[in-house]
């Protein structure tokens, strides 16, 4: 047996090392029995390199992976060559039929040379185990144990040889190598040794029953065809179930297999992340027990096996409490009968898509309330002018003006706050506004953004106390519009006799803007939530407040443009105190601070 397609790279010292062996084994053989080439024994040499060289030729290829099994008849030649010929002669003969085929092959000169090395390090042994030990006697038990032992040796000589090369080829441990081809090389080796020893008999015998030796010759190679190919299939099985393995433990959805009765096969790592259940626990459960919740109108539904169908979204509660909504697609297997064998899940966790989808949603509400609002007074004023303009009085026109101004500052504010929510959502900080960096009195900037709060609100009791030393460095106008949502925030959330509190404060390093409502409060868990775009803790189909989500989350843009931060404390039912955090001015006093600008259109948020 040989083995194809072996690459050379680093192995040329093993090729040498193999072949001049095989050159020094051949020429001890020659010295230890020199030849007798007379008339009988030439002719009888001749003949039987011809046949060594046919043994080496007829040979069945089969695929074995990335390299091939060459199934030859050599070694029922090795037999005949050893029995029938001197010792030395037999080595001469072996080697020459075989470099004859290997010239017929167009070999490569390495392949040539390690092929030969190979087999003469295993002829020679061989023959002087069988010539020396068993005295060249076939016919005796002594030399048919002898030929057995002899051609064991070349069995093994040339299983070690070949796991060598494929060792130093494919960096393999060769006992690893050696361990995978024994079985195949021994059984080859050994079969058709046997059927040479029979060949020869019949030879010596009853030379008229030679050709029948064909047929155990077939069918020694018909199944060691099969077997190398039940070999090649049960490595190419492996080798997909490895895949697959990879495949399914790599795979972000998640995969369960079920048999035709619902009983879990297969249950991915994907899966053990989704709900919690282990595979351990999830194997040889049944499907619609592990896989049970509720469908999108919140009506008890479980998974079982099916024949197909739409994608269902599933709502379950993981082992760790948390819901979670997972698609499930079925891709059901059926046998030669039509019969439903087994179903493949894909599952795919959707929650966080629906969370979007859902923010999509509210966002929509929200902003359609936030544009509807304005526009209905605007409509009103605009039509009522359009009508009767000449007969409003002065003073009703200018309060109407006034309305429309108004409201469409609030439509401009919304746009504005819309236009930076989703430069800093596209690009990061870099989406920021520019924000100028200077000492600002704080104290002033608050006083400012307060005037306006005070005039639309005459009802509300706002407090103010701001110490002098409270210099920032920032943008004053930004400053302004930190205030101004953080007030317009407090103002919404509590109830209209409740008084705000903003109190400006340096504390060491920073300068602290603190907004106080005694509104309804914050959950502890939604604190961060609530700095989040579009983000509110009201259903938006019943809002009570207005806004678009948008206040909060460009108060903390802003402030860490400016190297600061903003943070909440609450506590249900007693309010909220919004704190944001600014850098000290260290190079400007409160005299020389800047003082704001005046506020342009849209710099507040409504």
């Amino acid at each position: 047996m040989q083995r194809g397609r072996w690459r050379t790279p680093g192995t040329g010292s093993l090729i040498a090392a193999v072949a001049g062996g095989g050159a020094l084994a051949i020429a001890i053989s020659v010295l230890a029995y020199p030849p007798q080439l007379h008339g009988a024994v030439l002719k009888k040499a001749l003949i039987l390199a011809v046949l060594t060289a046919l043994s080496e030729l007829i040979s069945i290829r089969l695929q074995h992976g990335q390299s091939a099994e060459l199934l030859t008849l050599f070694e029922l030649a090795v037999v005949a060559d050893m029995v029938l010929l001197p010792a030395s002669v037999a080595v001469l003969v072996s080697v020459s039929g075989l470099a004859i085929a290997l010239i017929v092959q167009r070999k490569p000169p390495k392949k040539f040379a390690f092929n030969i090395g190979q087999y003469a390090l295993g002829v020679v042994p061989a023959v002087a185990v069988y010539h020396g030990i068993g005295h060249g006697e076939f016919g005796s038990v002594r030399g048919l144990i002898a030929l057995t032992a002899g051609m064991f040796m070349f069995t093994l000589i040339n299983l070690v040889s070949i796991s060598a090369i494929i060792a130093a080829t494919t960096e393999t441990a060769l006992v690893k190598v050696f361990v995978e081809e024994q079985k195949l090389s021994i059984a080859l080796g050994l079969g058709n040794s046997a059927v040479g020893m029979v060949a020869v008999s019949l030879y010596l015998t009853r030379p008229a029953l030679l050709p029948a030796v064909l047929a155990p010759t077939l069918a020694l190679h018909m199944s060691f065809g099969g077997w190398v190919q039940e070999k090649e299939l049960h490595r190419q099985m492996e080798e997909e179930t490895n895949k697959l393995g990879r495949i399914v433990e790599h795979s972000s959805e998640g995969i369960v297999l079920a048999d035709a009765d619902g009983t879990v096969v297969l249950w991915s790592p994907s899966m053990e992340r989704m709900t919690g259940v282990t595979q351990q626990e999830a194997v040889g459960k049944s499907m619609a027990y592990l896989l049970r919740g509720r469908d999108n109108f919140g009506r008890p539904v479980s998974m079982d096996v099916s024949s197909g169908g739409e994608p269902t979204d599933l709502e379950i509660v993981a082992t760790d409490g948390s819901v979670r909504w997972l698609r499930v697609q079925h891709g059901p297997g059926f046998d030669a009968r039509g019969q439903l064998s087994f179903d493949v899940l894909v599952v795919t966790d959707v929650t966080r898509q629906r969370e979007v989808d859902k923010l999509k949603d509210d966002f929509i509400s929200t902003v359609s309330h936030e544009l509807r609002t304005p526009l209905t007074p605007i409509k009103g004023y605009a039509s009522l002018m359009l009508r009767r303009g000449d007969e409003i009085p002065t003073e009703r026109r200018r309060e109407a003006l006034q309305s429309i101004l108004e409201r469409a500052d609030h439509m401009h504010r919304l746009v504005e706050d819309l236009l930076l929510a989703s430069r800093v959502a596209n690009t990061g900080e870099r989406g920021l506004p520019e924000v100028a960096r200077q000492a600002v009195d704080v104290g002033h900037v608050a006083e400012k953004a307060l005037r306006s709060f005070v005039i639309a609100h005459p009802l509300r009791e706002f407090r103010l106390e701001a110490e002098e030393s409270a210099v920032a460095l920032g943008d004053p106008i930004r400053i302004e519009q930190i205030v101004a949502n953080l007030v317009s925030n407090a103002i919404k959330f509590s109830d209209e006799g409740t008084p705000i509190d903003l109190e400006i404060a340096r504390e060491g390093v920073s300068v602290e803007i603190k907004v106080r409502d005694g509104g309804r409060g914050i959950p502890a868990d939604k604190y961060e939530e609530v700095f989040e775009k579009f983000k509110r803790l009201e259903d938006p189909l019943r809002m009570e407040t207005g806004g678009a989500g948008l206040g909060l989350f460009i108060v903390r843009q802003l402030a860490r443009a400016m190297g600061g931060d903003a943070t909440v404390e609450s506590e249900l039912g007693k309010g909220s105190t919004f704190t944001v955090t600014l850098t000290v001015s260290s190079s400007a006093s409160a005299a020389a601070a800047v003082a704001p600008p005046e506020r342009r259109a849209g710099d507040l948020a409504g």
